[in-house]
This record gives C-alpha cells, sequence and structure tokens, in this order.
C-alpha cells in the first residue's frame, strides 16, 4: 500500500488501492462515532494525532541524517571513504523500508545514494590525475545502465557503466584508468568489471554492428604519473541481455551531458532501426521463455543446492522476467522512457495492455520489488532469494497472484512477437 500513496496527478496506481484506502479509513471513523461518546471520539482523534505527529518526526530526524550523510560524501576525500558513508546510508533507508514498507521510497533514496557516489569518485578521479601530473580531465560523459538507468536502484543494484569521451587524446585513457581505479574504491564496481569506454562514433559503432569479433576487454594496469597510456579498443557489451538494457536503459549521470545527450539519441535511433528486425523477436523469443518461480501444478521452482537450497530466486525467475518483458513491449510501442512502472502506465495509455493486466502488473512489480529488498537487508548484499516455508497466507497468495501477472504478460508478448519471427 505505501507504494500506491506515493503517487501524484492522474497516475494509475491510485486508481483503486488509494479509493479503497480512503473508504475504509472513512468507513472506520464513522463506526468508531457512531458507537462512541464524544470524549470517546476525542480520545481516538488526539491518538490519531499524536501518530502523525509521530511519523513527522522521524522523516524530519530521517531527513537530517540523510542531509549530514550527503554532504559527508560530497566532501568525501578518498574514493575509500565513501564505503562507510554508503553502509550508513543504506542503514537509514533499511530501517525506514521497515518501517513504511514502499519500495518506490527506498528506490527514490538509492538512486540519489548512487548518483551522488558516483559523481563524487568522478570528481576523486580527476583530482587523483591532476596530482599526479597526468594533466587535467578531458571532455567526457559517464552514464549508467542497469536498474539505475530504470530509476530502480535498491541497496545493492546491478549496474553498468559507459564513459564516453569527445576527443580521441591521450588524456582520456589516463582518465579512463582513474576513473576505474576510483569507481573500484568506491564500491560501485565488483573485482574484475570496468566500464565501457570509447568515442561517440565507437559506440555508434557497437549499436549499428553488435560485438562480433570484438576481443574481451583487457586487464588494466597500474600507470605511473608520466606513463604513456596506450590506445584500447572499445570493449563489448557481454550477454545479450546486457546490450539491449545498455541501450534501452540509460541515464546521465557525470560529466558533459550534450555528449551523453547524444549517446542516447544514438541508442534510442538504434533501438527504432533494430526492432523491425529478425535479431530483435529472437531476443524477444528468449524473454518470452524465461522461467518463473511458478511451476506445473502450482509448485516453487526451488534452488537445488548451495547456501540459498530451497528458497526462491525472486530476481531471476520474477522480477527481471517481468522488467524484461515489459521493456520488450515498450520498445515495440515505441516507448523509450522512464523505468517499468512508467512503462505499463505508457502501455495502457497506448492501448498495448488493459486496465484489469496493468494494475495486476504494477501490484506484481511491488510484490517482487519488495521481497527482493527484504532479501538484499537479510544478506547485506546484492541477493533476492525468499524462502516459502516462511510465507504467511497473504504472502503466498501476493506472490502468486504476481507471478501469474508475469506468465499473462508471457502469453500477451508470444502472440504479439513470436509470430513476426
Amino acid at each position: 500500500m505505501p507504494m500506491l500513496l506515493g503517487t501524484k496527478g492522474d497516475d494509475i496506481l491510485k486508481w483503486r488501492a488509494s479509493t479503497e484506502l480512503v473508504q475504509s479509513l472513512k468507513k472506520r471513523l464513522e463506526g468508531k462515532w457512531g458507537s462512541s461518546s464524544s470524549r470517546e471520539a476525542e480520545a481516538f482523534l488526539g491518538t490519531l494525532i499524536d501518530t502523525f505527529k509521530e511519523e513527522l518526526a522521524y522523516e524530519g530526524q530521517l531527513d537530517e541524517e540523510l542531509a549530514a550523510l550527503n554532504l559527508a560524501i560530497a566532501e568525501a576525500p578518498a574514493p575509500a571513504a565513501l564505503v562507510p558513508l554508503q553502509a550508513r546510508y543504506r542503514e537509514l533507508v533499511s530501517a525506514h523500508f521497515r518501517r513504511r514498507n514502499s519500495p518506490l521510497a527506498l528506490c527514490g533514496a538509492c538512486n540519489a545514494l548512487h548518483d551522488m557516489v558516483l559523481q563524487r569518485a568522478a570528481q576523486l578521479a580527476e583530482e587523483r590525475m591532476r596530482d599526479l601530473g597526468q594533466g587535467t580531465a578531458p571532455v567526457y560523459a559517464l552514464l549508467v545502465s542497469g536498474d539505475r538507468g530504470r530509476g530502480e536502484q535498491t541497496l545493492y543494484g546491478r549496474n553498468r557503466y559507459l564513459l564516453l569521451h569527445q576527443l580521441d587524446s591521450q588524456r582520456f585513457y589516463l582518465f579512463g584508468r582513474q576513473l576505474t581505479q576510483a569507481l573500484h574504491e568506491a564500491g560501485l564496481l565488483a573485482e574484475g568489471e570496468t566500464p565501457w569506454h570509447g568515442s561517440l562514433s565507437e559506440w555508434r559503432s557497437l549499436l549499428k554492428n553488435g560485438d562480433r569479433g570484438q576481443p574481451p576487454p583487457p586487464e588494466l594496469e597500474p600507470v605511473l604519473p608520466f606513463a604513456a597510456a596506450q590506445k584500447q579498443t572499445a570493449p563489448p557489451l557481454p550477454e545479450w541481455r546486457w546490450r539491449l538494457e545498455s541501450m534501452a536503459d540509460l541515464c546521465h549521470v557525470a560529466g558533459f551531458e550534450p555528449l551523453a545527450e547524444q549517446a542516447m539519441s544514438a541508442a534510442a535511433a538504434a533501438l527504432r532501426e533494430q526492432r523491425g528486425r529478425d535479431p530483435f523477436f529472437q531476443l524477444a523469443r528468449r524473454v518470452i521463455n524465461l522461467p518463473l518461480a511458478l511451476g506445473h501444478f502450482g509448485r516453487w521452482r526451488l534452488e537445488r543446492g548451495g547456501e540459498h537450497q530451497g528458497e526462491i530466486d525472486i530476481e531471476t525467475l520474477g522480477l527481471s522476467p517481468l522488467v524484461q518483458l515489459v521493456r520488450i513491449l515498450a520498445l515495440q510501442a515505441e516507448v523509450h522512457e522512464g523505468g517499468t512502472l512508467e512503462r505499463v502506465r505508457q502501455l495502457l495509455y497506448r492501448g498495448a495492455l488493459d486496465v484489469e493486466l496493468a494494475e495486476r502488473l504494477l501490484k506484481a512489480l511491488q510484490c517482487l520489488m519488495q521481497l527482493r529488498i527484504e532479501g538484499e537487508i537479510r544478506s547485506e548484499g546484492a541477493a533476492a532469494f525468499a524462502n516459502p516455508e516462511e510465507f504467511s497466507t497473504t504472502l503466498d497468495e501476493r506472490l502468486r497472484a504476481a507471478l501469474e501477472a508475469v506468465l499473462s504478460l508471457q502469453k500477451i508478448a508470444y502472440q504479439r512477437l513470436v509470430g513476426q519471427v
């Protein structure tokens, strides 16, 4: 319900749930007034007001703590200093989630945290480059794709980074190394990961030709202050899923905005061009056939071994298929903006979904996001698993309904796309 309360304007999320909430509260108040004396009614109102004051005080205290953390992040002296600040930030927003149970609120806070950390890491990379006598950073644009690109960053969201330069110069490759090191030290990149890097022309070539025949990205070795950096071929985008996500779910975070806009416009143009081609429909078939956590005869698909044996992989068997299906249908309908929630709304407005299915999908998104966040809080990492033995009857019914909504979307996507392959 908190997710539904975070709506504005004509948001379809408020059509039924918010109305039901208000009607329920109205009935309870009417019942209280009808059977209570004036003194009892006054006491009830006093309790209600005190509760509101308590919640507002909590929100005010949270805002103060987050503001102090924001300032500390902006003034962090080194990338490594950003790690404990992120940990404290996650503690605060996790406590807020446990109290409010609102995926929208948590995603909004985590989006902001991610951007602040990424921007500060880029600034520190520029400063380190100058301090080492490597000159000033060149004109660049830093983009992110993945959870943050859709505005759906959680406590430990998964992202990839694209670093574009305007002019081919030695300074860019020096800066690219410093940035990669800063992102590793700040905890935004896992060991062995590197941002995609290249010029705007190389980005356009990748969008047009794919990554056929390209070698894997080389390991980045430390560069001495006055060592000359060698130009390297722009690395490929691995994995079919990441390739489409890197084209469709892009967000500019730092650097020269006009360069970022050109890169995102090139990605949008490539998507429009490829939308009617066979590779797009083949990819759509793969997305449509992704397995779900609800198997035959209503049985759960559980992990058969390892640390999460007997648990459901919420990310792989629920949330990811939903996100990818909505993206595929949105691209076919020429909807490029927004995250999953906004894409569902645009598909509804364009007649690609009916009201009943759209509402079911939004409830599914809320349920699956809640389970993912709860899994991250429990594991303190990017793990989205849930144990069905611990489900209440209500949660079991909600998750089954969520997966049935995703299954309905798979059927619609099959009817509209697979027949065109």
